[in-house]
Formats: structure tokens, sequence, C-alpha cells
């Protein structure tokens, strides 16, 4: 059995590290029947996520819940739903998981000092380097998401001063706010994750509309 995707999000807020009894799974996701329980839990053992050393109890790992989460969305599930039952730190690797299905590579929370600061994922494809900080937060108001770009743009400015060797980059905002169509903030683009895929996907016949920094 291929469970439908709303039925794997139901299951993320029973996903936790740590053990859970049967029942409990089942209250927790919303479960009724016992029988589409088990279906669930098969399909998610045979897929590594999930331990059931008996059939009264179940555990799970710390990346057990992202898991779920990534093979919800491949299944068609509602992104900024499944967004909500992550962690910032989650959600940063779901973002990072979605730039590696289309064709980025990324490295996570690269670091600076003198002044300190950090950049959430650095994406590579080709020639096109994204400087990306991640908001896992609802809505921080237009006048608050202005201030943020700024501040990824001096990043994105120490990123093309480092050792990196990057000749130009684009800094971006992501968050799980929905906007109808990403919103740009000091030509940085601000992009709900829902839109996600479709935005990095295409970026490369928008770059006239977004802040390009090159290499000082």
């Amino acid at each position: 059995m291929c469970p439908n995707a709303t039925l794997l999000v139901d299951c993320l807020c029973a996903i936790s590290e740590g053990t859970i009894t049967f029942d409990g799974f089942r209250e927790s996701a919303g479960i009724r029947g016992v029988t589409v329980a088990n279906e669930i839990l098969k399909f998610l053992l045979e897929r590594g996520i999930g331990k059931r050393p008996s059939k009264a109890l179940l555990s799970f790992s710390s990346t057990d819940r992202l898991k779920t989460s990534i093979l919800a969305v491949s299944l068609g599930a509602d992104v900024i739903k499944i967004s909500q039952y992550l962690s910032w730190k989650n959600f940063e690797r779901f973002a990072s998981e979605i730039l590696l299905n289309c064709g980025f590579r990324t490295m996570n929370n690269v670091r600076f000092t003198k002044p300190r600061a950090e950049i959430d994922i650095v994406a590579t494809r080709s020639q096109l380097v994204l400087s990306i900080d991640c908001k896992h937060w609802a809505n921080n108001g237009r006048s608050g998401l202005f201030a943020h770009t700024r501040k990824q743009i001096q990043r994105t400015e120490r990123l093309l001063s480092s050792p990196f060797e990057f000749r130009k980059a684009v800094p971006l905002l992501l968050t799980i706010y929905p906007n109808f169509q990403p919103y740009y903030s000091n030509l940085v683009p601000i992009v709900d994750i829902n839109k996600f895929r479709s935005f990095v996907n295409e970026i490369e016949f928008n770059m006239d509309k977004v802040l390009c920094i090159s290499r000082g």
C-alpha cells in the first residue's frame, strides 16, 4: 500500500526522536483504523524510517521526521503544511534536499569571523550561486523582511570576499510565509517554501529581476 500524501503529513506530529507506543502513534496521527496505521508503518519501515521492536512499540531517530517530510513531498503533499512540523534546523535541511533534487550542490551553515556571520545555505549549479537565509517564521512583516534582506546582502558580500572564489552570487530569503508571487526587497527575492522548487529551477531566466552581487 502506498499511503496518500495527506496521511503521511498527519503522521509527522507522531514522529519524533525516541519511543512511542503503537496506540500513541495512532492517536497523535489521528488514525482511527488499526489496519491503516499498520500499512503506513510498513510503508515507512520499508523505506528506512523508524523501527518496530514489537507490535506495541515504535522508535524513531532524529532524522525520521525529515525523511518522512521529503517522502510526503514526493507524493505531492503541501510543502507549507509540512514545513510547519519542522524545526528551524530541519527546515534548512528540507530546503537543502529540494536544492539537491534540483541539481544544486549545497553547503550548510557557512560561517565567517571578525565579525561573526553565517549563511544558512550556499547552493551552486554550474555558474549560479545562491546565498540563502532560511526564515522559519510565519510572517515578520515587510519592514522586518527589508532589514533581513539588507543583512543577507552583507553576508553575500562576505561570501564573495572569502576563499571560496565565487565570482558572483544571488542573495535570497526563504520563508514559510505564503506569498502569491515571489516578493522582492532590495531586489532580493523572498520566496516561500511552496514555490521554492519552481523558483530555483527558473531563476536563470529571471536574472534581470534579482540582485546579483559580483566579486569586488
